[in-house]
């Protein structure tokens, strides 16, 4: 008895295994399409969300630069005003260092020594100058002498002497510039000092 070759059923055969490799490529094509678009949209989400989070921080420097602006003007009258102040406060402290010095100078040559021609003016330096008059040749070498105490060098340690003459009548006069140091306090004057000048 012959032998008969089945060529429907190897047919079948290699179109199944054809029909599954096909599916098994298009299950694997699915998925990686399907990760594809997942990640697609991860993507996309995460763009928006940073986009989104752009324009609030873009609005926030915006408000921000805004309410700035807005006080600009407050600002520049407040550091105009500041300054004013100190600027004030520096003059109205070397006045007073320079009316302190002379009160300082007043008492300490006693009442027989006139103090005029008061000029402290001077804004650049600090300095005071007044011109002292002595009725005697005696007083205004008690008025050296005082000028060379301790007590007075310590508090204004730089004094310049100047333009001494003496009056048809027997009278000195004498200018003083006083250059007042920058950290000094209100001068004191010793009592015995003082009561010494008014003998």
């Amino acid at each position: 008895m012959s032998q008969s070759i089945n060529f429907v059923g190897d047919r079948r055969k290699r179109l199944n295994k054809t029909q599954k490799q096909d599916k098994k490529i298009m299950d694997i094509m699915i998925n990686v399409l399907v990760g594809v678009f997942i990640i697609f949209l991860i993507v996309m989400g995460l763009r928006v969300f940073y986009v989104f989070r752009l324009k609030t921080i873009k609005d926030q420097q915006t408000g921000v630069r805004t309410v700035i602006l807005s006080h600009e003007t407050i600002e520049k009258e407040y550091i105009i005003f500041a300054q004013k102040l100190k600027k004030l406060s520096v003059f109205f402290g070397k006045r007073k260092d320079k009316q302190e010095a002379l009160i300082f100078f007043s008492e300490i040559f006693g009442k027989d020594v006139i103090v005029s021609g008061i000029d402290y003016s001077s804004a650049d330096e600090d300095v005071v100058s007044f011109t002292i008059k002595a009725p005697n040749v005696f007083i205004m070498e008690r008025v050296f002498e005082t000028l060379e105490d301790p007590k007075v060098s310590i508090n204004y340690p730089n004094i310049t002497k100047s333009n001494m003459s003496r009056s048809s009548s027997g009278n000195y006069s004498l200018s003083l510039s006083i250059v007042l140091p920058e950290l000094a306090g209100s001068p004191t004057i010793d009592s015995n000092t003082k009561d010494a000048n008014t003998k």
